[in-house]
């Protein structure tokens, strides 16, 4: 409806219609970061102190001796600058750079709902923040907005590459990160500025299609009105929530930067991790304590606006339990659009902290702790990507209890305390805690889920339920757990609603170790599976490469494959056999069957013989290159790589037994 109508007609038809389940006017978010009011871009002198201290205070580092986790965490934000150094993934010549933004599972929704375009129309799958306007408007000169770097710093935080030489790594140290743009430009009259404006009636959509692309985490630096959806469940945003519940995808959101209670959607603790905000000296991120006089003057809001971390209020509704987790969030260095800052009064942009034109530079709220949180918990979901989230904090046996129980504060015997609520994240200790079995364990297995679609007679192997169900919801091609394989021990059912019926039976042949630390130093080393995808004529072929030779020839050399996350780590192939395959292990196959366009990947076991993938065309090397037999892999009735068999133990008593 055009400005100035009366809402109240349409909203009370809306809702006398039978076949309305509900009509709601949407409130207002807003980004955890700085409110974007004013567009100067010099600012105060540039105070001391700032970095990447979060990585030290959570024990990031020492995480990543363990793993490195490599799930795939979609972030809902502004966009980001799709050519940083330290997120892209190939160079121009199609050199892959290692970075972890993935360009083909993100999407620009925030225009006009990520509807993709026709031919000659807009495209949809830049999420670039200085896309620039769609439309000539002679009110401003400048078609680029004029102030970026929201998005980029968050992803940054989440994934940036440290082996780009930017100085600046994420969390989580190879998570692929899927980029959901939810604003759009708009010509500032008054200003004559062209504005990336936050669309919170995108937010909705974007959490429901990263659910169905794929996305094990969602970091959401954003938040605004709690709709109370206990009491009034139909509003989109509540209906988005309760879906990524049910399909089990991990939601981090920031706590707010008002200094007062939690925003939505973080204050929902049944469903979502709270992300609020400490300083460098590990104290509640907080400008001037009892007062206002040295918070921020933010041009339409009132004193305290942008002044500190949101915390649990003695006043607080009492079904939440708010504050959960802690990140760093005062001048925190990440990467940041090159050229241009944010806005001024946080000091949030590309020239501070580093000088302007490097990419890297501090921004200041909870927004900046809300991709580190989501980061660690991209390093659990990898290492056991079976472990369920959790719907409260304190489900024994979940992600968010292993959090909840190994924070600095509670290893200190320091109970939960509502401005720090459970404390600041022990990355390594919960990394630990997931990996489980007995002590001195290396590296644990989890099942590469074998999917198949009859209209695209392609196979696919993924190790994330939340992909196997973006694979299986697919309406055109519809991918399958192959039936014949066996199922998953202690794994009956992938996530679903209560009230829906469940999805077909997760199955698998082949199992993938979750850490790149090989289980004993005397055997073989280990390489990553890369995942990869393209769209033929016929249909669509999903393959796995391990060596970044065979990712640039499938990318660059005219094949046209696109780079997704990283499926787990198997052995690498080793002379002498048999005797250096570990034990209980098998060889591990990639073949092509032409005619399908197809690669497909097999045991051994399952390579020859009349019903074996070679009878069944799949006989050539694969787009990726020559390399046919990969390496080693267990299978369904091998031990596990540690000697114990966990196989043998539903997947959540295991993790239960160790919290």
């Amino acid at each position: 409806y055009p400005p100035g109508t009366n809402i109240t007609l349409p909203l009370a038809a809306l809702r006398s219609d039978p076949y309305v389940a509900g009509a709601h006017v949407p409130s207002p978010s807003w980004l955890s970061s700085v409110s974007l009011l004013e567009f100067e871009v010099d600012g105060p002198a540039q105070p001391q102190g700032g970095g990447q201290y979060g990585r030290t205070d959570l024990n990031i580092d020492a995480a990543w001796q363990i793993a490195g986790g490599w799930a795939l965490v979609a972030e809902i934000d502004m966009g980001l600058y799709q050519l940083h150094p330290a997120l892209r993934q190939f160079a121009d010549n199609g050199n892959y750079l290692s970075g972890n933004f993935i360009p083909i599972a993100s999407l620009d929704i925030g225009r006009s709902g990520g509807v993709l375009p026709p031919n000659n129309g807009p495209d949809y799958s830049s999420v670039d923040e200085a896309r620039p306007l769609d439309y000539t408007d002679t009110g401003c000169t400048n078609p680029v907005p004029v102030a970026l770097g929201h998005g980029t710093h968050t992803a940054g935080l989440l994934a940036a590459n440290g082996l780009s030489a930017q100085g600046v790594q994420g969390a989580c140290k190879h998570c692929g990160l899927a980029e959901w743009k939810i604003s759009y430009t708009t010509c500032d009259r008054p200003s004559h500025q062209v504005l990336l404006v936050f669309n919170s009636l995108a937010e909705p959509r974007a959490i429901t299609s990263a659910v169905d692309s794929g996305a094990q985490v969602l970091s959401m630096s954003f938040g605004g009105g709690d709709p109370v959806c206990a009491n009034t469940p139909t509003p989109p945003l509540c209906l988005a929530i309760q879906y990524a519940s049910d399909h089990d995808t991990a939601m981090v959101a920031a706590s707010g930067n008002n200094r007062a209670d939690l925003q939505y959607p973080a204050i929902d603790s049944a469903h979502v991790i709270s992300a609020g905000g400490f300083d460098d000296s590990i104290s509640l991120w907080d400008e001037s304590p009892g007062s206002t006089t040295n918070c921020p003057v933010v041009t339409g809001h009132p004193p305290g606006t942008e002044c500190g971390s949101n915390y649990t209020q003695i006043n607080a509704v009492v079904s939440y339990d708010h504050q959960e987790l802690m990140a760093s969030a005062k001048h925190v260095l990440s990467t940041t659009y090159p050229n241009f800052d944010y806005v001024a009064y946080a000091e949030c942009g590309d020239s501070y902290g580093t000088p302007m034109g490097d990419g890297i530079g501090w921004c200041t709220g909870t927004s900046m702790s809300t991709p580190q949180i989501a980061g660690v918990v991209g390093i659990l979901r990898s290492i056991n990507p079976l472990t369920p989230v959790g719907t409260t904090y304190g489900a024994a046996g979940t992600v968010r209890k292993v959090l909840a129980s190994i924070t600095y504060e509670a290893q200190a015997g320091h109970a939960r305390e509502r401005h720090f609520g459970y404390g600041r994240p022990d990355a390594a200790a919960a990394a630990r805690t997931t990996l489980g079995g007995p002590a001195g364990t290396r590296n644990r297995v989890t099942p590469l889920f074998r999917l198949y679609s009859a209209g695209t007679l392609d196979y696919a192997d993924v190790t994330s339920p939340q992909y196997a169900l973006a694979l299986m919801i697919n309406q055109k091609k519809a991918w399958l757990p192959v039936s014949t394989l066996p199922t998953v021990p202690g794994y009956p059912s992938f996530p679903h609603g209560v009230n829906d019926p469940p999805p077909p039976t997760p199955r698998a042949s082949v199992y993938v170790m979750t850490t790149e630390v090989a289980p004993r130093n005397d055997g073989p080393a280990l390489l990553p599976l890369y995942l990869m995808d393209k769209v033929y004529p016929s249909g669509e072929d999903y393959m796995l490469v391990t060596s970044k030779a065979e990712i640039e020839h499938a990318y660059a050399n005219g094949t046209g494959y696109n780079l997704r996350n990283i499926q787990g780590y198997i052995y690498a192939p080793c002379t002498h056999e048999p005797g250096c395959i570990p034990a209980g292990a098998q060889k591990f196959w990639r073949e092509y069957n032409v005619a399908n366009n197809d690669c497909a990947t097999f045991l051994e076991s399952e390579r020859t013989g009349a019903s074996g993938f070679e009878a069944r065309g799949y006989t050539a090397a694969c787009p990726a290159g020559p390399t046919i037999m990969l390496g080693y892999v267990y299978t369904s009735i091998s031990p596990c790589a540690d000697g114990t068999s966990p196989l043998a133990l539903p997947w959540r008593q295991h993790l239960q037994e160790r919290v």
